[in-house]
């Protein structure tokens, strides 16, 4: 049975290439949408490109569960993954990063913290996995748009961009950072690229001098959560 069971689901899950769960709430323990039942199916998924775990109440447990059911050098195909929109923090960052140390996802060209309150300590635990150099894939872009980051954790980004891939990048809009954060990130990104870091700028527009705008920023966060929970963001 157990054989069988295994042909099963390499047969069916083996060649999925897209998966969206938009909306659906993971949660430890449930017995039928539990983070560590979605790592057993996804240890059966050779040929999936792009996976979005998004608007799911992820909290750092969740996560970390999530992680821990993965095995070494699972998803050997996955290009883009989503996991902007949820609810965890700086552990829930450290436990994705640590997944990539066990050669999870080689090939991976895209990763999105979107929309999370990750703040400093989630930028940092980010930081450090690039700094490891073989922590994550080299050529990785990192998205943390609307992520509540200030220029403590832009200047962790900063410190450890000498350190990464040569194609690592990282998108940082609408977050906290200021005059000094980004002259840090820039200074980075020019060390590394000469005068074309200036094309990066974009990725710097920050929400930071009107009064209230640090508010702002975080009530964007949580209400592009809020959408997602309810299953109204649409993948396209």
């Amino acid at each position: 049975v157990l054989a069988l069971y295994e042909k099963t689901a390499n047969a069916v899950l083996g060649t999925v290439e897209k998966l969206y769960y938009i909306g659906l709430p993971l949660v430890r323990g449930d017995a039928w949408t539990s983070p560590a039942l979605l790592a057993e199916a996804l240890n059966y998924c050779e040929s999936l490109r792009t996976l979005f775990l998004v608007g799911n109440r992820l909290d750092d447990e969740g996560v970390a569960e999530l992680a821990a059911g993965l095995e070494d050098g699972a998803l050997p195909a996955l290009e883009v993954l989503a996991l902007g929109h949820n609810r965890y923090g700086a552990r829930g960052v450290e436990a994705v990063c640590g997944v990539f140390r066990r050669g999870v996802a080689p090939r991976l060209q895209n990763l999105s913290f979107a929309f999370m309150p990750i703040g400093d300590a989630g930028a940092a635990a980010v930081a450090a996995a690039v700094a490891t150099g073989a922590a994550l894939p080299p050529r990785l872009a990192v998205t943390m748009v609307l992520c509540d980051v200030g220029d403590e954790g832009a200047r962790s980004i900063a410190a450890a961009l000498s350190l990464a891939g040569p194609g690592c990048r990282f998108q940082l809009m609408f977050n906290r950072i200021g005059v000094a954060g980004k002259s840090a990130v820039l200074a980075a990104l020019e060390a590394r690229q000469g005068w074309a870091a200036f094309s990066h700028m974009f990725n710097l527009i920050q929400m930071r001098y009107a009064p209230g705008s640090a508010m702002l920023t975080r009530a964007m966060g949580r209400g592009g959560r809020i959408s997602s929970e309810s299953g109204r963001l649409l993948a396209s």
